[in-house]
């Protein structure tokens, strides 16, 4: 982790929603606000996986905010990358089944902006919605809900 990113992150001092909110409490928080939006998925990429721990990786587009806790909705670009934590008691039970670009998607996670979300090879610059399980979000795609 770089000097740049230690600096932004929330362990050290910086919180992103503009008041403390009940996910805020959870090791995996990063102390972003709660988003519930409607979008379209743009493109799914390959999962990736860190040992243990699975993530589904998608870009959604179309953003429409059903609700925001934490911040104004216009904070919320219209485009975001998702990462979907999965198979672990931590994430999703299982994988979206089915997921693909053009279809609808509504999910509720922690919304972070693209000036506080780490870059990565899968994600050079988007805005970043995670958390997007138990206890505080969930994905709904194609009349089944997943939490």
């Amino acid at each position: 982790m770089s000097q740049e990113q230690l600096l932004r992150h929330p362990i050290f001092g910086h919180t992103l929603a503009n008041c403390e909110l009940p996910h805020h409490k959870y090791a995996l928080s990063l102390k972003g606000p709660l988003l519930h939006c409607k979008a379209v998925v743009k493109l799914v990429e390959p999962d990736k996986s860190d040992g243990p721990v699975s993530h589904m990786h998608f870009l959604i587009d179309h953003i429409e905010v059903l609700s925001i806790q934490g911040a104004d909705a216009s904070l919320v670009l219209p485009e975001a990358f998702c990462a979907v934590r999965f198979g672990d008691h931590l994430g999703l039970k299982q994988r979206i089944a089915g997921l693909e670009a053009g279809q609808p998607i509504e999910l509720q996670g922690e919304y972070i902006d693209r000036n506080h979300a780490y870059a990565t090879t899968d994600n050079p610059g988007d805005p970043v919605l995670h958390f997007t399980h138990h206890p505080v979000g969930y994905v709904l795609y194609h009349d089944k809900r997943y939490e």
